[in-house]
């Protein structure tokens, strides 16, 4: 609503950045355009814009959002958040990292939502891109049957890392979605029926759902950053980029993950493909079953008894050793090459060189 002012969602300024804590990629130095009619922050500081400029920015999200069909609860969460995020300071930008504007993108997601030095802080251009990112997140979670508190963590950890995300959606976003619903809804008339209607859409073509080479784009980013994370890398073994860019190298690791799976190699993400990456990501990071077993496997126990130098603890550990499967399959092997040996002498003792 162009004039209204939302003063239950208006933030206060938050604490500026030291100096010395300021990143070189940072773009927190970056002077803040005034230009007449741009609705501009006071600076790069959490919440230092003016009511106007904070509503304005309510406003651009709640657009995004409509465009794409969200409903009430789901653009109340993408309300939150750019409140936690930004304080609905478009011009607003981290001192540590490259993260900037409503929804705090460092240069590279940015970059895969269409967001360079050239609109960065446009307002439009960053509501859009946080809508994108939130359905981004929404589906990724969904695929992986989780609950809504992890759109967020996605939003802040990425799709593999963990930095706490999980623990800062619960806490601090998920909170303020009861009040932001009731917010859009009263106050835009948007309601809880989008999202119904939204869910029973005709499923996506077979088509839809595959990545391939050239295809650009968020859920690009996030496949590039799991490959990474599972150590899939290209031909090269160099680590992939999370541009979200699917190029050669990005088909390389593909082919090299499928082929470990026993998959099709054909360098395209279909649903298998993709049900295999959620499963080798949920293996990854379940913990060991044993964790005691692990620790004190005899592998172990004869590397630290060779360290030790105590011949007597040193026998131990080999006699261990020599119980287990992998044990039996090196004394097989010691034999196999000891008679190999003899059969060698034995055929050179009676060669007609002698």
């Amino acid at each position: 609503m162009p004039d209204d002012i939302y003063d239950e969602l208006i933030q206060p300024r938050g604490a500026a950045y030291r100096a010395s804590q300021v990143h070189p990629r940072s773009h927190y130095l970056e002077p803040v355009e005034q230009g007449a009619g741009r609705m501009a922050g006071n600076s790069r500081v959490w919440g230092d814009a003016n009511p106007e400029v904070q509503s304005r920015s309510i406003d651009a999200l709640v657009d995004a959002a409509r465009a794409t069909g969200l409903g009430s609860r789901e653009t109340a969460h993408v309300l939150a958040i750019a409140r936690v995020e930004s304080g609905f300071n478009p011009d607003a930008a981290a001192g540590t990292t490259s993260a900037s504007g409503l929804g705090q993108f460092i240069d590279d997601t940015g970059k895969a939502y269409g967001l360079d030095d050239r609109n960065r802080f446009d307002i439009d251009a960053q509501a859009g891109a946080l809508v994108a990112h939130f359905i981004d997140n929404r589906n990724l979670a969904q695929r992986r049957g989780q609950d809504e508190s992890w759109i967020y963590k996605y939003h802040h950890d990425g799709p593999v890392r963990d930095y706490g995300g999980l623990a800062l959606s619960r806490d601090k976003v998920m909170p303020l979605l009861e009040q932001y619903t009731q917010f859009v809804e009263s106050r835009f008339g948007v309601t809880q029926s989008n999202e119904t209607r939204s869910e029973t859409r005709a499923p996506a073509s077979p088509s839809a759902m595959l990545m391939r080479d050239g295809q650009r784009g968020e859920d690009v980013a996030q496949l590039q950053a799991t490959l990474t994370g599972l150590g899939y890398h290209d031909a090269r073994d160099v680590p992939l980029q999370a541009d979200g860019v699917f190029g050669s190298r990005t088909g390389q690791a593909v082919r090299a993950f499928q082929q470990a799976q026993g998959l099709e190699v054909d360098g395209v993400v279909g649903p298998a493909t993709r049900d295999a990456l959620d499963r080798a990501l949920q293996v990854e990071k379940a913990p060991p079953r044993d964790a005691e077993a692990v620790t004190t496997s005899p592998v172990d126990q004869l590397l630290a008894a060779a360290r030790s130098g105590d011949a007597g603890t040193l026998q131990a550990a080999m006699d261990g050793f020599a119980a287990t499967r992998f044990g039996r399959m090196f004394q097989q092997a010691q034999v196999a090459e000891s008679e190999r040996v003899a059969q060698r002498e034995q055929a050179s003792q009676c060669s007609p060189d002698r």
